[in-house]
């Protein structure tokens, strides 16, 4: 199971075309790339965290949440 607290995100910059959120791990600092078109990219310092990440519980409830959220509100501006 995922709690809250290892799912938090910080919403860093946005503009109409991305949102861009930093999320920490344990290995390090995960950005999270969502585009206008649904599409979520990841990226770090270091491809060895990311490649942990992507096994976790925690990426699965973030990649679930975010598409959710876009599918929930289509192409409009979301608010969190």
């Amino acid at each position: 199971m995922v709690t809250i607290k290892e799912m938090t995100m910080t919403l860093i910059a946005e503009n109409q075309e991305v949102r861009i959120y930093r999320h920490n791990t344990v290995g390090g600092r995960i950005n999270v790339y969502q585009f206008r078109n649904g599409e979520l990219t990841f990226g770090t310092e270091k491809i060895s965290i990311l490649n942990r990440f992507e096994k976790t519980q925690v990426y699965k409830a973030i990649c679930r949440v975010l598409t959710h959220k876009m599918n929930e509100h289509g192409n409009k501006r979301i608010s969190n």
